[in-house]
């Protein structure tokens, strides 16, 4: 069963979203979050990319800032959401 944009956005909380709105990160954005575009690191759909990199510890500073950070199974979620295609 393919994962949802809408259960990955309910791993964020409100602290993490106001913590990474004023970096242009809208975690939260259907929009942002599945873009196709790349950039440097990643050939494609990089602002997911760098989010679950910094979510993982790939890419520093790890979120969220100070953790508590997320469990393998939310990350596991998350890998499966790019993983299938990133759906609304």
């Amino acid at each position: 069963m393919a994962v949802s944009f809408t259960q990955i956005s309910a791993l964020f909380t409100p602290r993490d979203t106001t913590c990474m709105n004023p970096q242009g990160v809208t975690l939260t954005n259907y929009a942002y979050m599945s873009d196709s575009a790349g950039d440097g690191t990643y050939p494609d759909h990089a602002n997911a990319n760098h989010v679950y990199a910094r979510l993982t510890g790939k890419e520093v500073p790890r979120m969220p800032m100070g953790g508590p950070y997320w469990s393998q199974a939310n990350l596991d979620l998350f890998a499966q959401w790019m993983q299938g295609g990133y759906q609304p």
